[in-house]
């Protein structure tokens, strides 16, 4: 599937939403707990996508949709839940990268899946791409041996949790570009956020933590701002996928999102940018290009 400048820039446009996206899930993630915050997340955006799928009148489900359609849903609550919980546990800029990972994932089980076969050029990118996000997570003047970057890796809480969002994500995103092409995007979009908030509510009300859901009044604006941010970039993303091979899709997406988590845990959260960092930036950016050579 060749790449067009309408692809690119849905592309850039979710992985620039997901990024603010990021950074409002670090904040509400000090004072909301995760399942809450999944909750008012999915349920946020179900109005959103159901004005777009009346208003449009986007085509509903065949009957082979459903299938897929659940399986995706159950692995997109997993790593939801995930992803909240890591992002609270460690900082920004050494738990974001790692879904860098979430490409190679993509990339090689759409080749069974969809039929989707990148070039040499292609997989070397991505493979530049998991470098980066390996060594941005590598303090400085660290050792690049395999028993310095597993020490590193796996005394940070939330990078094993953050490995697991990926793994989550690239058995959904497959799953998500064959639902797509048996329904629509905005339907999809409508079902999944309404399968993902309700498990969440659920399990919530199962466990007898409804008062999580309370959400304190100087955090009200952060949580809208949140959801916006969430719809925006799912939106982006199941376009994205109609019209460009899933490997593509996560890994720009995921080049930008590494990049912002490193600026804005600097700007915001005060995190440290070194040396290794930049370089580990520079070779997100030589991945990217090679994927889009």
């Amino acid at each position: 599937m060749p790449v067009t400048w309408t692809a690119l820039a849905l592309i850039i446009g979710c992985g620039l939403a997901f990024s603010c996206l990021d950074l409002l899930r670090k904040v509400l993630g000090r004072s909301i707990r995760p399942m809450a915050l999944l909750v008012y997340l999915a349920a946020g955006e179900v109005p959103l996508f159901l004005v777009w799928v009346l208003w449009f009148h986007s085509a509903g489900p065949r009957g082979d949709y459903w299938l897929p359609a659940t399986a995706s849903i159950v692995l997109n609550f997993l790593a939801n839940l995930a992803y909240l919980e890591a992002v609270r546990l460690s900082p920004l800029s050494l738990t974001v990268p790692f879904l860098s990972l979430t490409p190679v994932f993509a990339t090689l089980l759409a080749i069974p899946i969809l039929g989707e076969v990148p070039g040499p050029l292609a997989f070397l990118g991505i493979a530049l791409v998991v470098a980066g996000a390996l060594r941005l997570n590598l303090p400085p003047r660290a050792g690049n041996s395999p028993r310095v970057i597993w020490r590193s890796f796996s005394n940070e809480k939330g990078s094993v949790l953050m490995v697991a969002v990926a793994f989550f994500w690239s058995l959904a995103l497959p799953l998500d570009k064959i639902s797509i092409a048996r329904s629509s995007p905005a339907f999809h979009g409508l079902v999944l956020n309404c399968g993902i908030g309700l498990g969440a509510f659920l399990l919530l009300v199962r466990q007898h933590r409804g008062a999580e859901l309370s959400i304190p009044r100087r955090r009200q604006v952060q949580v809208v701002a949140a959801i916006v941010a969430s719809t925006l970039g799912l939106a982006l993303q199941l376009f994205a996928l109609a019209v460009a091979w899933a490997g593509l899709v996560e890994t720009l997406k995921r080049a930008i999102g590494s990049t912002m988590a490193i600026l804005l845990g600097f700007l915001i959260f005060g995190e440290p940018i070194s040396w290794p960092k930049v370089i580990a930036v520079l070779l997100l950016a030589v991945g990217v290009a090679l994927v889009l050579h």
